[in-house]
């Protein structure tokens, strides 16, 4: 059975864990919205993915 469509939120944050930008979008599981939260990586060097009130992951630019 195919999961039903999640609100997830990518805060891109600052050192210091200040949120800078924010982006809402819909996905059908943690995965899919890992890869989506990953391209947001080009413009940002941290990024954290939230959907409800659970940290999914915190993605670091390649260093």
């Amino acid at each position: 059975m195919a999961e039903k469509l999640r609100p997830y939120v990518a805060f891109a944050v600052d050192a210091a864990g200040i949120a800078r930008a924010t982006y809402e979008f819909t996905s059908h599981g943690d995965e899919e919205a890992k890869k989506r939260a990953e391209g947001y990586l080009a413009i940002h060097d941290i990024i954290e993915l939230w959907t409800d009130h659970r940290l999914v992951m915190r993605l670091k630019q390649p260093t």
